[in-house]
């Protein structure tokens, strides 16, 4: 009819060690997925902190009131990926007035072109662009029709390679 109280003493006994079984389990689990993570934290802290772009030059081809501008950009870092680039121009996310090679890897010392198009040839408007790679760091370049608009060339105001600070 009843149980005995050693059989229900002995079911709680095994009930309460599969429970804490599985509570050690579980904690060596998250200590174990803490550990990955913190692990993948600093590897993208030294990825940011091992990166640069360098803007080595540029040139430009011009039309009937508009241009093209092509920056040649040496990675002074480690390997960065060109394909998952984003590119900003003038404040504004762009695929169609940016043109890129589709690289899969830029190697450290290796550099690639980005070009500008259809630019209005205006000595009053400062342009912008800025190439943001995948570890959140960006190179910014800002240049501006230098002369009138029949006669005269862009010129680079500045250019350099930032990364949002940690707070």
């Amino acid at each position: 009819m009843g149980v005995s109280v050693p059989a229900a003493f002995a079911v709680l006994l095994i009930a309460m060690l599969v429970s804490f079984g599985m509570l050690y389990v579980s904690s060596e689990n998250a200590y174990s997925m803490v550990h990955e993570a913190t692990e993948d934290y600093n590897q993208m802290v030294l990825r940011t902190k091992t990166s640069e772009l360098e803007l080595t030059g540029y040139n430009y081809t011009v039309g009937v009131g508009f241009y093209d501008i092509t920056f040649n950009i040496t990675n002074q870092g480690s390997t960065l990926s060109p394909a998952r680039w984003t590119y900003i121009f003038d404040g504004v996310v762009t695929t169609t007035s940016v043109v890129a090679p589709s690289r899969e890897y830029l190697l450290p010392g290796e550099w690639t072109t980005v070009t500008v198009q259809n630019l209005q040839v205006d000595p009053t408007i400062t342009y912008s662009l800025v190439v943001s790679t995948e570890v959140g760091c960006g190179l910014k370049i800002k240049w501006k029709w230098v002369g009138n608009t029949t006669n005269g060339s862009p010129q680079v105001v500045s250019s350099a390679w930032y990364c949002p600070v940690e707070g």
